[in-house]
């Protein structure tokens, strides 16, 4: 499924490339605004891998179990019972094509497709209204995987003074995963400010910034309890939003030629990230 889908985005990527040569003479619109810059070459496409780590805040969490294997008998328990976590982690590993258009000197637009692959770890796990001898009974931590499909677009805009910049990125994005109905939406928003420079035959840029994240998890699915020896598949619903939305960002891009730019940035704070991009510009 993932292979599928990442050769699908880079047939799509290579078709877009092919009737875009002729539009890339005429953009960005408006090149008499850029006052003298000198402007990057106006479409790009992108390749980029973000890793992911942040803790969570659980805004409901529920479960359904099964009637329990007890010695005694099975053990029918209501359904939707209402469960808390102390602790809720998520770590995500994102793999997207992208693809820009710089429409004015100060405005790209962009849109993404690609692949996530995720877990979310709950500790100090607890279902309400248990009488205790069945309470213990239930773990007090479990994990979930998951997978699926990522897309969305965003825009950023953009101004030079000299040899310095100032950036501010939007975007939505939004996985449909593989477990249950489950999704994970997420809107973020990067003001970013730097200097360009060379060294020897490089060119590129250095940058700092900070990283605005309001995203919502709605997972719904199925883990494997150990209960009393026996694997139990219990049903869970978790609906969950980041703890810190900001952290800060450091960066740097470099050109290889006319075409070709890396990039490397790191998100560091209550929330980290780590985002490696490679670009080919025409």
């Amino acid at each position: 499924m993932k292979s599928k889908l990442i050769i699908t985005i880079i047939a799509c990527s290579l078709s877009f490339t092919a009737h875009a040569e002729g539009l890339s003479s005429s953009l960005p619109f408006g090149k008499n605004l850029a006052a003298g810059q000198e402007l990057p070459l106006p479409i790009g496409v992108s390749g980029n891998v973000y890793y992911l780590e942040q803790n969570l805040i659980s805004k409901s969490v529920s479960v359904d179990v099964p009637p329990l294997p007890l010695p005694g008998g099975p053990l029918q328990l209501p359904q939707g019972l209402p469960a808390q976590t102390t602790n809720l982690e998520s770590r995500a590993t994102s793999t997207t094509a992208k693809i820009d258009a710089w429409l004015l000197p100060f405005l790209n637009v962009y849109g993404v497709a690609g692949y996530v692959d995720g877990e979310t770890n709950a500790e100090g796990f607890s279902v309400g209204g248990l009488p205790p001898e069945v309470a213990s009974l239930l773990p007090s931590s479990f994990s979930v995987a998951y997978s699926g499909p990522v897309y969305g677009g965003g825009a950023t805009l953009a101004a030079g003074f000299g040899n310095y910049f100032a950036s501010l990125d939007a975007n939505y994005t939004e996985s449909d995963l593989d477990i249950g109905d489950s999704t994970i939406e997420a809107f973020t928003v990067t003001p970013r400010i730097g200097i360009n420079g060379s060294l020897g035959d490089l060119s590129g840029t250095l940058y700092i910034g900070a990283q605005y994240q309001d995203i919502d998890e709605n997972q719904n699915g199925t883990a494997n309890f150990p209960i009393a020896g026996s694997q139990v598949p219990v049903g869970y619903s978790v609906v969950s939003e980041a703890e810190e939305e900001w952290n800060y960002l450091v960066g740097f891009n470099i050109k290889t030629g006319n075409n070709w730019n890396y990039g490397f940035e790191a998100g560091f704070s209550e929330r980290k990230h780590v985002m490696a991009t490679l670009n080919y510009r025409f």
